[in-house]
């Protein structure tokens, strides 16, 4: 004989809990950007600062040859 349930719990199934997040990876991630990525954008400046202070280059700077 079926009996009419009052609990305020559903029958459903429970699922399993979403798992927690990973902080320490989370953390030494951000901390490996907020450390690599200026140096990064430091050197890029450096050697674009290079490449425009270089004077231009002859595609022809050897000498010629003397005739054979």
């Amino acid at each position: 004989m079926p009996t009419s349930s009052t609990s305020p719990f559903s029958t459903a199934p429970r699922h399993a809990a979403p798992p927690d997040p990973d902080r320490l990876g989370t953390f030494l991630t951000a901390s490996w950007a907020a450390l690599h990525l200026p140096v990064l954008v430091l050197l890029g400046l450096a050697v674009q600062q290079q490449v425009d202070a270089r004077p231009e280059i002859a595609a022809a700077t050897a000498p010629d040859l003397p005739a054979a």
